[in-house]
């Protein structure tokens, strides 16, 4: 089958090209930028025979890049962690108006094999143990969550009406080959940097390389609508960094911190963001600090029984990360010495 990807330059894109090309398919790529795919994929010309430079919210453009697919896998959105309301509500237009040219376009088409990528910020967690594909969507959300809410709740509306639309929904993505240094993967850099805040609740995280299974998987099954939590296991946060350690083989520096105090950080940094002008890095951010201090353990077990694909250890993604930042010169590699991992887990 020949299938589109959209964000294929991007992290997740990248992988979920490289999980299609594994499994026979051809793969077309819609890109806003012809010299970074370029620069991406130049040791695998037959990705750039196939290649359309073009917008998400260009008609014209992709109803070019739909031309004689079979499949869509849409990993590409504007993201705005961070950002004022207004910026959010101008990528949450954006996002939904990409859904109406893209995914609406490829349906009036005849393509049946369509997933699209969302994200675990779009449950509403607030006060509960556990959550999964039912949880329900949150409401008055920050900027990111409010960004990615607005695209979900239109492919939610096509999938009532029998649209067979997968979506997926991954928390954290690590692992390694990072195109664009992504919002996890840095996450990591910074812990190896800086350390671990031990803090309430835990982090929860999936292998980009999963992920990207899970994405063939749902191309390659019968065309249904569906929703998939894509997780790895649940660490309180001093199990996470205790297996950091074993990764990076030096013991990363630890500090606790009440998770109203990050939280509090996080609101400061908004302020200051939008009202100052001050340059702070997204990760200080109130959405950020609720996500660090408040996290529900997400509950994917339902995408294993339904697509017979686990999702391997954190340690193991762990291990491959950090190699992978040392590696590329992200992180400083006295902060990542063990390169070799014996006796290291498989899915």
């Amino acid at each position: 089958m020949r299938i589109l990807v959209t964000g294929g330059t991007g992290f997740i894109g990248s992988h979920t090209v490289r999980a299609l090309r594994a499994g026979g398919h051809d793969v077309r790529l819609l890109v806003r930028d012809a010299k970074k795919a370029e620069r991406l994929w130049q040791h695998d010309p037959a990705v750039l025979e196939d290649l359309v430079v073009g917008s998400l919210i260009s008609a014209p453009d992709t109803a070019r890049a739909l031309r004689e697919c079979d499949g869509l896998v849409h990993t590409a959105a504007p993201v705005a962690l961070a950002a004022s309301a207004r910026e959010a509500r101008r990528v949450a237009r954006e996002n939904v108006l990409a859904i109406r040219r893209l995914v609406e376009r490829a349906l009036e088409s005849g393509i049946e094999r369509i997933v699209h990528l969302s994200s675990t910020t779009v449950f509403d967690t607030r006060g509960r143990e556990r959550a999964d594909a039912q949880t329900p969507i949150i409401e008055n959300g920050d900027a990111y969550a409010a960004s990615k809410v607005a695209a979900e709740l239109r492919i939610r509306e096509l999938q009532d009406r029998g649209a067979p639309i997968a979506i997926t929904y991954p928390p954290g993505v690590i692992g390694p080959d990072d195109p664009g240094l992504s919002e996890g993967v840095k996450g990591i850099a910074m812990m190896l940097r800086d350390g671990v805040a031990i803090t309430s609740s835990g982090l929860q995280t999936v292998d980009v390389r999963d992920l990207a299974a899970v994405h063939a998987a749902l191309v390659e099954r019968a065309p249904a609508p569906g929703r998939f939590v894509t997780a790895a296991e649940y660490l309180p946060w001093a199990e996470f960094a205790e297996q950091l350690d074993q990764a990076a083989g030096v013991r990363i520096p630890r500090f606790e911190v009440p998770g109203r105090a990050i939280r509090l950080a996080g609101r400061v940094g908004d302020q200051l963001r939008r009202y100052v002008g001050v340059e702070i890095d997204p990760v200080v951010s109130r959405e950020a600090s609720r996500f660090a201090t408040q996290w529900a353990p997400l509950d994917a077990s339902e995408t294993t029984r339904a697509l017979g694909l686990g999702f391997r250890p954190t340690l193991e993604s762990l291990y491959d990360t950090v190699r992978w930042l040392a590696e590329a010169g992200h992180v400083d590699p006295s902060r990542a010495l063990r390169f070799t991992h014996p006796g290291r887990g498989r899915r």
